[in-house]
């Protein structure tokens, strides 16, 4: 910068002779004159570096603000999704099959049955989607806690509802746990839409 090239000319000046008491005097007053410059010049680079951080700060944090929201509201989808065609099969081919009294006769109702165990498998990976999703968002915390005690539920039906072996209990207390987790889920801001799948493989999901 041209103050600094300016001090070290005088400082040349200085060492290079000897000075007499008039140029000492002008030299004393060339600093007076020089040294706000140099203060503000230096004031102002300090100013702008401070600026620079922070912008960069806010930046930054805007970002990961962003960012964050952006991933909740993507958790509670995903949740809203995997529960809705979890619960959607269960009472399609297990809840209300069971309640008709159609899956306790593995000799008259073999497809019945089949299905059921499908749909059990279905319905288990389902929640496990679901399960994740929900851990994604704090304010799904109180669905934690049935989606798990319901996947414990469902954990034996793939092979249970074929042979046609079920408890009949376990079924109606797997729908109090859907009951309880819907109603989690709407007090939390995110309504449950049940959906029956087109195929109850679990392939290809996430």
């Amino acid at each position: 910068m041209d103050y600094q090239r300016r001090a070290r000319q005088m400082l040349d000046q200085h060492q290079s002779a000897p000075l007499t008491l008039q140029a000492r005097r002008r030299r004393r007053a060339r600093w007076r004159l020089l040294l706000p410059a140099l203060v503000a010049a230096l004031a102002i680079a300090l100013a702008a570096c401070g600026s620079s951080k922070s912008s960069s700060s806010a930046s930054a944090s805007a970002a990961v603000s962003s960012a964050a929201t952006s991933s909740v509201k993507l958790a509670k989808t995903k949740f809203a999704l995997h529960a809705g065609l979890a619960f959607g099969a269960f009472h399609r081919w297990i809840y209300k099959p069971v309640k008709a009294g159609n899956l306790t006769h593995p000799l008259d109702h073999k497809v019945a049955l089949v299905k059921a165990g499908l749909a059990a498998a279905f319905v288990y990976h389902e929640l496990g989607l679901a399960l994740r999703a929900a851990q994604g968002d704090p304010t799904l915390s109180k669905v934690v806690a049935p989606i798990t005690a319901l996947q414990d539920k469902l954990r034996g039906m793939p092979k249970s509802l074929p042979s046609g072996t079920t408890n009949a209990a376990d079924v109606t207390g797997s729908n109090d746990l859907i009951s309880q987790i819907s109603s989690h889920a709407s007090a939390a801001g995110q309504p449950i839409t049940e959906q029956v799948p087109s195929s109850l493989s679990t392939s290809g999901t996430s």
